[in-house]
């Protein structure tokens, strides 16, 4: 039996158990994290108590993966460019949660119609968070509800940055008909209207998923330059008409700009 010492700190029976490295992996990111400065394998081995053959396997492993990387010859390991990337990412999506709230709330002050902020998840459009709209014949969604990228303005755009085979593959997969049974389902077609969308800088549907009722949408783009959201309004089909969708169109241009600033 495993004292509860070796329970913890993975000596025992299950020594190559992949919970086993996977804690030792993390072990080792922490203590480069805690030195903030480059260390050495041998390091590793003498302050976690590491197995010499183990310590190399993992910090093979983990350089392969570039979340160590050489800090100059001899000078040991130091955090690499994949934690950087990770890192990166998690704080755009804490940005995007806190920042895109406040401006989706400030645009549908702007223009009384439902806001609405959405993401790519698992190849579909899911609504991550909304601003109910003030004014009549308001157009109802629900938060976290997924639709195909074919039903909506803001799903083609989230899918802009994929190169023609990704995107084929994903709409190939995953479009379907709409509600209304207008939605576009032809491929090619999805992907030209999907690049004319990302050059011009928003995108816009109507009665595609809800009969009288339609939305203009805008990309969020992060630092990278990558579509990482999409803005969008949603409003009932009489006001969606000229000039009244020009001025939702440049009003959500604005916000998703705004938007894409701070997380830049």
């Amino acid at each position: 039996m495993k004292t509860p010492r070796e329970a913890e700190s993975g000596t025992g029976s299950d020594e190559n158990s992949g919970s086993r490295s996977v804690r030792r992996a993390l072990d080792i990111l922490e203590l480069v994290l805690k030195h903030n400065q480059p260390v050495t394998v041998a390091q590793i081995i003498a302050e976690l108590a590491i197995p010499k053959s183990t310590a190399y396997e993992l910090v093979r492993t983990l350089s392969d993966g570039d979340y160590l990387e050489p800090a100059g010859k001899g000078s040991g390991l130091f955090l690499g460019r994949r934690l950087y990337e990770l890192g990166t990412a998690y704080r755009s999506h804490v940005d995007l949660l806190r920042d895109g709230s406040r401006i989706a709330e400030e645009l549908r002050n702007e223009t009384g119609e439902t806001v609405q902020l959405s993401v790519l998840e698992n190849d579909l459009m899911m609504v991550l968070f909304k601003e109910e709209g003030i004014r009549p014949l308001r157009i109802i969604s629900t938060i976290g509800s997924r639709v195909p990228v074919n039903w909506a303005a803001a799903g083609r755009l989230l899918v802009s940055d994929m190169d023609d085979e990704a995107l084929t593959r994903l709409l190939v997969a995953t479009i379907r008909q709409s509600p209304t049974g207008r939605a576009v389902l032809d491929v090619q077609k999805l992907i030209t209207q999907i690049r004319k969308f990302r050059r011009q800088g928003y995108a816009t549907e109507l009665n595609e998923t809800n009969e009288h009722a339609g939305c203009v949408a805008a990309p969020v783009i992060d630092g990278s330059g990558r579509c990482v959201a999409a803005l969008s309004i949603v409003a009932p089909e009489q006001r969606l008409a000229r000039p009244n969708r020009d001025q939702l169109i440049a009003a959500v241009i604005a916000a998703a700009q705004k938007l894409s600033r701070r997380l830049g």
